[in-house]
């Protein structure tokens, strides 16, 4: 399998070995595959845990297992379905559905996140200092706001924020699992490598309703339900 970033190429033995059972821990893993049916499955272990499961820093272990089942449902369209499995680090497997197409008469070009690139100066880093919250301060945002206005996601979507520990967790319209957020202010967060900022607005009496997302791609205003 070709990538265009991170890394280049991963190998799927296909001629019915098993895993290893005491890997040296790489950053690809190491991939098996069989056919079931019309599915490709391919079985997956053997990480190191010096990477990410997506750009937004969920972390896994070296005990990761990772499932992928590969169905084509027609020309040009391909679903998969990703089973993470990681007792370390999650209290039990979960699946991701990916849907997969098929972009005819192309070549895989480098991808650098270098050009035109303006996230740099939304996260926290060099231009802003990450400030820590008492708990009192973090479970006031907890709580479903709906789009009511903007260009990020659609009118009447919903955004959950909850609290994890010490931590402020947002989960955007459309995404099964919340990300971390970071306080740079008593209202204001970035998103954890994601580039993107979130700033809590606070009525005359102090409580928060509304949330406002800002990132390069557009804004989104978000009222905070009544709770029931």
């Amino acid at each position: 399998m070709l990538y265009e970033s991170g890394v280049l190429d991963r190998q799927i033995f296909m001629d019915g070995r098993a895993l290893p059972e005491d890997p040296n821990p790489t950053w690809m893993g190491y991939s098996v595959g069989h056919w079931d049916g019309d599915t490709l499955v391919v079985e997956s272990a053997g990480f190191n845990d010096k990477t990410w499961l997506d750009l937004t820093g969920h972390p896994h272990s070296e005990e990761l297992r990772v499932t992928e089942r590969f169905t084509r449902l027609d020309f040009g369209h391909m679903q998969l379905q990703m089973t993470i499995d990681d007792p370390r680090a999650y209290a039990r497997p979960f699946t991701i559905p990916v849907d997969l197409q098929f972009v005819a008469d192309t070549e895989l070009l480098e991808d650098v996140c270098n050009e035109n690139e303006r996230d740099a100066a939304r996260t926290a880093g060099a231009t802003m200092s990450v400030v820590t919250l008492p708990s009192s301060v973090l479970s006031t945002f907890s709580g479903t706001y709906e789009v009511t206005a903007g260009t990020r996601f659609a009118i009447g979507r919903v955004f959950v924020v909850t609290r994890a520990g010490d931590q402020v967790m947002l989960q955007r319209p459309g995404d099964r699992i919340g990300v971390p957020l970071a306080p740079v202010s008593d209202t204001r967060f970035v998103l954890i490598g994601g580039g993107a900022s979130i700033e809590f607005v606070k009525d005359a009496k102090g409580a928060v309703t509304q949330l406002v997302f800002r990132s390069v791609e557009g804004e989104a205003r978000a009222v905070r339900a009544a709770e029931r």
